[in-house]
């Protein structure tokens, strides 16, 4: 049941260190957003309006909101999409089986960046575009300091990645001692042994924000979005270091009310 924890534990660190939500991926709304993303620079309102369920709007509902859309968009052939969000839902009834998928993006161009969310639906009377939406402004991308962009990270932004991976193993091996020696109060310090304290820098174009804390679960990084944004996070497992500190003095209590 120890090492079961622990290696739970340890898969779930796996987890967050790779950065599994930019890891999201689904091909065929991929593929969707690019053709739509590609009949907008080229202004093709048709080629959008076939490529949506059918019947599901009319020709001059669809030119109308088209309109607006086309005031929205700028073209631009070179662009980056984030998959930010997906959501899939099946039906099974008597009048027939239907496939919903809904996703959110993020388009990244030269001059704009956008959100575009998409839902595409597939049933028995036909498969299509059955909304979208788009609206101007996105989260900033990731230029460097994760474990994504590893070509473009400099040696202060690997240096801090390292720390983190050093911290998160020596979470884990305290986790372990933990889990093996039970010393009084075990669940506390279990607790304690996740716990990060540090402080973190943040710089926009508009503000610079200063500040501290102690939390779960932090990732020491010098990341640079888009947009000019810069994030630095300094932080050190202090629960797991205070444990190691006092690891003596807690087994030997632990005996000496055993012996009790």
């Amino acid at each position: 049941m120890k090492k079961k924890s622990a290696v739970i534990l340890f898969l779930l660190i796996c987890c967050f260190l790779s950065g599994c939500a930019d890891l999201l991926r689904n091909e065929e709304m991929d593929e969707e957003v690019a053709r739509l993303i590609k009949a907008l620079n080229e202004d093709d309102a048709d080629q959008i309006y076939l490529s949506m369920y059918p019947d599901v709007v009319t020709r001059e509902e669809f030119d109308e909101s088209y309109e607006s859309v086309r005031q929205i968009w700028e073209q631009s052939d070179n662009y980056t999409t984030k998959l930010k969000s997906i959501n899939t839902k099946k039906n099974i009834n008597k009048s027939g089986n239907s496939l919903v998928c809904q996703a959110q993006y993020y388009v990244y161009t030269q001059n704009q960046d956008y959100t575009v969310t998409l839902t595409h639906l597939s049933d028995d009377n036909g498969d299509g575009v059955y909304q979208f939406n788009l609206n101007i402004g996105a989260e900033p991308v990731l230029i460097s300091g994760g474990f994504t962009t590893a070509g473009e990270n400099s040696a202060l932004q690997w240096g801090l990645l390292l720390l983190s991976v050093l911290s998160y193993l020596i979470i884990i091996v305290t986790a372990v001692d933990i889990l093996r020696k039970r010393p009084r109060l075990f669940g506390v310090w279990l607790a304690a042994a996740l716990t990060f304290a540090g402080f973190s820098i943040q710089i926009s174009p508009s503000n610079l924000h200063l500040g501290g804390n102690v939390s779960w679960f932090v990732l020491s990084a010098f990341r640079i979005y888009s947009g000019g944004i810069r994030n630095f996070v300094f932080a050190l497992p202090v629960g797991a270091i205070v444990y190691w500190c006092l690891r003596k003095k807690l087994l030997s209590k632990k005996v000496k009310i055993e012996m009790v």
